[in-house]
């Protein structure tokens, strides 16, 4: 497993909540999960401006220095607090509807009752924005965290929803442990494990 030598990562911080938010938009913006919870073009950016917030308060945030990726992550032991306040879903109410809210949170039911119960490390997102694929980005990204796991021989942990990613998360060690699909017809999911590796 190799990263991109010539892409450089940061630590994402609060003052990159909108730049990490926009990348994640753009990134997921063809998402048949997103698309699934809301097919309003305003909905990617609303959303991820919602989550990242709470997902860069546990320090495993991370951008690159060209703003062409991020991965948001959670530590090991950690249980992640995805409730927004209340303005900001008023506002997902308003501007969404009903529906897409119930989709929203019947979504991270569902990603809650499969989550592995040993430590982990978690990528709850990894975007690359859509101009910049193809360069190594991903790869890189993953590579960052994952060497911590090695290092600290904990696994990792990641639901993919687009199938064309999963090779990507094949190649960095990942393993299809289940794949679950979304009611309504939604679509599926593959819920990805990566056990530490040796040096």
């Amino acid at each position: 497993m190799s990263a991109e030598p010539s892409v450089l990562i940061k630590p994402a911080g609060p003052r990159q909540v909108a730049l990490v938010a926009d990348i994640l938009a753009d990134a997921f913006r063809e998402d048949a999960v997103t698309a699934w919870i809301s097919r309003d073009p305003q909905y990617p950016n609303w959303m991820w401006l919602l989550v990242t917030p709470l997902l860069l308060l546990y320090n495993e945030a991370y951008v690159t220095a060209d703003g062409s990726g991020a991965a948001l992550w959670l530590p090991p032991g950690v249980q992640r607090d995805m409730l927004p306040g209340f303005d900001m879903l008023m506002e997902g109410l308003w501007s969404f509807g009903a529906g897409a809210f119930f989709r929203f949170f019947q979504f991270m039911s569902m990603l809650e009752k499969y989550h592995p119960k040993e430590r982990h490390y978690y990528l709850f997102a990894i975007g690359v924005r859509c101009g910049s694929r193809g360069r190594g980005i991903g790869s890189a990204l993953l590579h960052h965290v994952l060497q911590k796991c090695d290092r600290q021989k904990v696994g990792a942990y990641l639901e993919s929803t687009n199938a064309r990613n999963i090779s990507l998360y094949q190649r960095n060690g990942f393993e299809i442990q289940r794949t679950i699909k979304l009611p309504r017809n939604g679509p599926a999911l593959s819920l990805m494990y990566r056990q530490p590796q040796p040096a």
